[in-house]
């Protein structure tokens, strides 16, 4: 009876360490489809820069952050091709590359859906999500202004968001992560 007593407790205690093997597994693979969403989402954005290289020689994407961004308004004007112009759309083709730059980043931010309604984006693919595009002129010439930014100056897309934190001993249930890309378009 005892051996079966003892049986019973040895495995128990195997069965729970196998249940939180199997918990920090299903966190840590969370952790990982959140980085390759915004690895995906990072480069979304670095295409569409590349695209509309005339706003980026204009500073359009310089100093872009979500905090400023109203996921609740449509982008004016709408420069979507397939979206209903009796709506205020207007095509893409005749939007400025200035116009078209505010448009892809706020599309990019929240997202847009066939009926140009703002769904999805990094802020539906990443919990708590935030964004920013910075750049940067890393070797500026003597005398420049101000401006941070030239023509072709390296950009720098960061992405952060809060997952659960895989290590349940620690204070903070939730962690930080960030992703950050930088590129010259």
């Amino acid at each position: 009876m005892i051996e079966v007593l003892v049986t019973l407790i040895v495995l128990s205690i195997g069965l729970l360490g196998l249940a939180a093997l199997q918990l920090t597994g299903m966190r840590s693979v969370n952790g990982s489809s959140y980085r390759t969403q915004a690895t995906l989402l990072t480069d979304d954005i670095a295409e569409r820069m590349r695209a509309n290289v005339a706003a980026v020689d204009n500073n359009d994407f310089m100093a872009f952050d979500s905090a400023d961004i109203d996921c609740l308004e449509l982008p004016d004007p709408y420069c979507g091709d397939y979206y209903d112009e009796t709506d205020g759309a207007v095509a893409a083709a005749t939007c400025t590359s200035s116009q078209l730059a505010a448009f892809d980043t706020k599309t990019w931010f929240c997202g847009v859906n066939s009926s140009g309604l703002l769904t999805g984006g990094v802020q539906a693919a990443l919990p708590g999500a935030s964004a920013t595009i910075t750049c940067a002129d890393t070797d500026p010439p003597a005398g420049a202004d101000a401006d941070p930014c030239t023509d072709r100056s390296p950009h720098t897309i960061s992405l952060s968001w809060t997952e659960l934190n895989p290590n349940r001993s620690a204070d903070a249930a939730t962690v930080s992560q960030t992703i950050s890309i930088t590129i010259q378009p």
